[in-house]
């Protein structure tokens, strides 16, 4: 049997491809049938070639997608066959294997990493699959796949963050909105959003409660000092400006968005002589064990229907959904894989 797979080829090059689908599989994998998957734009970076070179050129692309298990590997205990299932790139414990080599309808050897799931069927690492209780909100849930994880992180490493701290979000885009819905939820209200799209600051302003809406940096006052500032854009032009909107003394800048390989920023010391702070989403290990019930907790109550569009793209579509991704049509774009 065969089946399709979004096929990374080349620099800016995504084709289809048909895939055997794997008879055995080996110790730590398991065997998943992937319902519906998305995008963010470390997958764009990749895509376009911005993570450095690619070493395993042709490769499945995706690491954030729901399903079911197929096939589990002899001894396998934490999953069963017939489990609904969350597909991550954030780990649970160490790798237990490498990437899974596929062959496709010509013979060609098809590579893949620990998770990959623009596939409709996919080879996944048992380090990165999360077991779901049922399928309530299954197209939602590949939100808890990537942008939700990342941020719900911050929450869970700075314990110190208050309820009344200032809080600006730079980026309105997965993670940007995943860190606004996830700190109202929890009770933060002093949040600002920074994103040039007009019309989504609109609809996140309808959704979030006393929300604070700019679409340029200067019309931010300069009145505002925040305690935390939120970088989700992923623009080095933006991280360099964040500087100037952390209060002195005790300001944190916390770095989400990914940025091209191989760039820097300009950085003044008396940001740092000042005790402005700079930390990223992840300042431990990553190993999301014990904290993905949380989050699956908190993603039960929040409406997460503003990532997505009313279209949802088929994997036949997957060039379409690259495009409208980039162009900002879409926060996420949902993509059916059966």
């Amino acid at each position: 049997m065969y089946f399709k797979a979004a096929i990374l080829e080349d620099k800016n090059k995504v084709s289809i491809r048909y895939l055997k689908k794997p008879i055995k599989i080996n110790n730590g994998h398991v065997l998943v049938k992937i319902f519906y998957s998305s995008l963010c734009h470390t997958q764009l970076q990749e895509i376009e070639g911005k993570r450095g070179k690619d070493r395993f050129l042709p490769h499945c692309l995706g690491h954030e997608g729901v399903g079911q298990v197929e096939k589990i590997y002899k001894n396998c205990k934490k999953f069963k066959v017939g489990d609904f299932v969350c597909l991550s790139w954030v780990k649970s414990e160490n790798t237990k294997t490498g990437g899974f080599i596929y062959d496709d309808n010509s013979g060609k050897k098809i590579n893949s990493g620990p998770v990959h799931t623009l596939n409709q069927y996919s080879v996944i690492d048992e380090s990165r699959i999360y077991k779901l209780k049922d399928k309530k909100k299954i197209k939602n849930k590949v939100l808890l796949g990537c942008a939700l994880p990342t941020v719900f992180n911050i929450f869970m490493e700075n314990k110190n963050m208050k309820k009344n701290d200032k809080i600006c979000v730079l980026g309105g885009g997965g993670l940007g909105l995943s860190f606004i819905m996830i700190a109202n939820q929890l009770g933060y209200k002093n949040l600002t959003l920074l994103d040039k799209n007009k019309n989504k600051l609109k609809v996140i302003k309808k959704s979030i409660n006393k929300i604070k809406c700019y679409n340029d940096l200067k019309a931010i006052p300069n009145t505002e000092n925040f305690d935390i500032v939120v970088e989700c854009t992923g623009n080095l032009d933006v991280l360099e400006y964040s500087s100037l909107l952390a209060r002195k003394f005790g300001g944190k800048i916390i770095v989400v968005g990914n940025y091209t390989k191989g760039k820097s920023i300009n950085l003044d010391p008396w940001n740092i002589i000042e005790g402005i702070t700079y930390q990223g989403a992840w300042n431990s290990d990553i190993n999301f064990k014990n904290k993905f019930k949380k989050l699956l907790n908190i993603f039960n109550k929040l409406d997460t229907e503003i990532f997505f569009s009313k279209k949802i793209y088929n994997i036949s579509e997957i060039n379409k959904a690259i495009k409208d991704f980039k162009s900002g049509k879409v926060i996420r774009p949902l993509i059916r894989m059966t």
